[in-house]
Order: C-alpha cells, then sequence, then structure tokens
C-alpha cells in the first residue's frame, strides 16, 4: 500500500506522450548520425573511384615512352664474331620503326621477335641459338632481337612479360653488348619462369644483367626498378600484335590469324616454323648453317590485344 496519490488519466497520457517524443527525439538522432556515417562511407568511396578512374586516365593517355639507345629499329642488332651491338640513337617518344628487309654487304638479316615469358621461345633459343650464332659469329647474318610482351596476364604479377623486356631495353641503352648474354641467360632452364606464378623479380633481372658482363649497372638498375622503357615495350608490343611497325612490309601467309612468339623474320620473310630454321635460312638467303637441324618448334599465340598496354 501506498499513500502517494494516482495520477490521474490525463497524466498518464501527458507521461506516455512525452515518453513517445522522447524515443522519437533519440531514434531521429540515431538516424542523423547514420546518415552522417553513410554519407561520409559513400565521399570516401566516391574519392576512391575518383581516384581509381583518374590514374586509368592518367595511364591511357600517357605520352609515349622513351627509346631506348640501340633500338632504333625497335629491335636491337648483333654482329661479327663478339656478338657486337649496331649503335643507333635514342628514338624519338613517338617514332616508329621503320621496316627492315635486308643488310648491306650481302649479310642475311634475322629478326626475332620474342617474350621472354615465353616457353615457346625457349624451346626455339635451345634448338636454333647454336645456328643463329654461328651463322652471326661467321658473318653471314645479323641478328635482329624484338623483345615484345604478349604474355603479362599468364603470370600472377601480370606484368612479368613487360619487365623483362623492359629490362632487355635497359641493357640494349646502357650495356648492349652485353645483350647477347643476357638474351641467352633468359632462356635458360631453370631460369625462365613457369607460367602461372609470378615471374621473375626485379632484382632477380638485375642479378642477371650483372651476370652478363653488364655495365653501368646503376643505370641499368633504375632503368629496370622504375621501369623507364616499359610504355615504348607496349608500343612495340602493340606494333607487334597488329603487324604494324616493323613488321610493316612482311607479307605474312593466309594462315597466319594471329600473332604469336616466337615470330621469325629472314630478309623479310615469314618462317612458318614447318620447315628447319637452318634450312629456311639457307634457302632464303643462301646463307650456310653447319650446325644440326632440330625439329621446329610451334609458336604460341598472342591473347587479344587491349587498347593500351601500358599501365
Amino acid at each position: 500500500m501506498t499513500n502517494a496519490p494516482r495520477s490521474s488519466k490525463n497524466e498518464r497520457r501527458d507521461a506516455a506522450r512525452e515518453k513517445a517524443r522522447e524515443q522519437r527525439m533519440r531514434q531521429q538522432r540515431r538516424e542523423r548520425r547514420n546518415r552522417v556515417v553513410l554519407q561520409a562511407s559513400i565521399g570516401v568511396v566516391i574519392i576512391a573511384i575518383v581516384a581509381v578512374v583518374a590514374v586509368i586516365i592518367v595511364n591511357s593517355v600517357r605520352p609515349p615512352g622513351p627509346g631506348p639507345k640501340n633500338m632504333a629499329d625497335g629491335g636491337i642488332s648483333l654482329e661479327g664474331p663478339g656478338l657486337t651491338a649496331v649503335t643507333t640513337p635514342a628514338p624519338a617518344a613517338d617514332a616508329t620503326p621503320t621496316p627492315q628487309a635486308t643488310m648491306p654487304g650481302g649479310k642475311v638479316l634475322i629478326q626475332a621477335y620474342e617474350d621472354f615469358g615465353c616457353p615457346i621461345c625457349q624451346e626455339f633459343e635451345q634448338q636454333y641459338g647454336a645456328q643463329i650464332k654461328q651463322l652471326v659469329t661467321s658473318g653471314a647474318a645479323v641478328i635482329q632481337y624484338h623483345p615484345v610482351a604478349i604474355l603479362d596476364h599468364n603470370f600472377t604479377d601480370n606484368d612479368y612479360s613487360t619487365r623483362a623486356a623492359n629490362a632487355a631495353a635497359a641493357i640494349a641503352n646502357y650495356s648492349p653488348d652485353a645483350f647477347y648474354k643476357f638474351h641467352t641467360i633468359m632462356y635458360e632452364t631453370g631460369v625462365q619462369p613457369k607460367e602461372g606464378t609470378a615471374g621473375l623479380t626485379d632484382a632477380r633481372l638485375i642479378a642477371i644483367a650483372k651476370q652478363a658482363g653488364a655495365t653501368n649497372m646503376s643505370q641499368i638498375q633504375t632503368a629496370i626498378t622504375n621501369e623507364t622503357f616499359k610504355n615504348w615495350v607496349g608500343q612495340r608490343t602493340d606494333e607487334f600484335v597488329a603487324g604494324t611497325g616493323s613488321l610493316s612490309a612482311v607479307k605474312f601467309p593466309a594462315s597466319h590469324t594471329a600473332a604469336g612468339t616466337p615470330t621469325l623474320i629472314v630478309n623479310g620473310q615469314y618462317w612458318d616454323g614447318k620447315t628447319d630454321f637452318g634450312a629456311f635460312v639457307t634457302s632464303v638467303g643462301g646463307a650456310i648453317s653447319t650446325a644440326t637441324p632440330t625439329p621446329a618448334p610451334t609458336a604460341t599465340s598472342a591473347p587479344t590485344p587491349t587498347p593500351t598496354r601500358s599501365k
């Protein structure tokens, strides 16, 4: 029992209304707070999206990258007993390589378009590398290596082929006479990475450059880590896939439907991989290889090209 007077009906109604009003105010405050948090979160997401779009736009309109010295034709030419580089000035950033079919003095020009991540390129080099070296060192031929990057997406880092081609361009620019050994090491068993892996690290590429006897290593290291020639590699790769640039004068057979590596051109003529390569060189240019013929490898096809290969 209590002696407190009982609330009247009106008082109870007023108390209930006040309690309901307070609850509505608390709910409104919670809703306002949630809206602020949501709007702030949406703002952060929008900023992030804008930043990503900006990066994509900047990359897509990024000006052509600088070209390396000694690769004015899109590839580096090696000749003579020491497989020394034919020196050329660095091309302008927007320069397109001029098609080249022959060399002066009756030498055969062999142009090899290869991807350092391509296992079929490795097979080609291991099967025919000795023949090519013999032809070049004897003075019968000049080898012109064109590093391209069509297999980036075959590696988990999505850019190994580009990074490797950029490293090759750095060698060509700063230590061209070490290019042949660098190229050879890159295709050795146990060095070339397996597809489906992350590819060789920049540190490993720098170590291979040192192993190849490259000079000017500080500049080469900077060019590798900064990907100085990445855009140039992208331009040459786009031309390779499209059959333009240094390949624009080559007459491909009707059966040739997609760019693939390795692609070999001898005095402007396409090797279809169905015959011994040394015999093909002899038939085209009259150069004679004394190396033992070996079975021809099958080229691997390139993926569908994208509008830009820059990242």
